[in-house]
């Protein structure tokens, strides 16, 4: 079986990597202060939500091998 979130894991990678290009892209003039503050909050955000995500796959990876293993 399949581990479960692949094609889910792929198109938030590719979201991600998408607005990282667009970040990369941005000039100084971009955007205020105000935004770049709000931009790296949100940043922040996203990849605290991305360890959570990280640490919930890893648990239903354990549970799933311990079902696994228990079965006769």
């Amino acid at each position: 079986m399949p581990f479960p979130f692949g094609e889910d894991l792929a198109n938030v990678t590719r979201d991600l990597e998408a607005i990282k290009l667009s970040l990369v892209r941005m000039q100084p003039d971009d955007c205020e202060a105000r935004e770049s503050a709000q931009i790296a909050r949100e940043i922040s955000a996203i990849r605290l939500q991305l360890k959570r995500l990280e640490a919930d796959r890893e648990w239903v990876k354990s549970v799933a091998a311990r079902a696994t293993s228990s079965d006769p």
